[in-house]
């Protein structure tokens, strides 16, 4: 729903100002971002994953 009006807005979101505004240290801010990061990568993962699982096939196949 936010991310229907910002684009009726044409709003940028600064999520680095929003971690700021909303934790108190610096310490958690870059939890949140390395967990935001893993977040992303573990669903490339899973989207990715039939595309993974044959090219590592294919690896394995070739030194054999």
């Amino acid at each position: 729903m936010i991310e229907v009006l910002l684009m009726k807005k044409n709003i940028q979101l600064d999520y680095k100002q929003h971690y700021e505004s909303v934790l108190t240290t610096e310490v958690d801010l870059e939890e949140v971002k390395a967990l935001d990061f893993l977040h992303c990568f573990s669903d490339l993962i899973i989207k990715y994953s039939n595309q993974i699982e044959m090219n590592l096939r294919s690896k394995s196949e070739e030194t054999t």
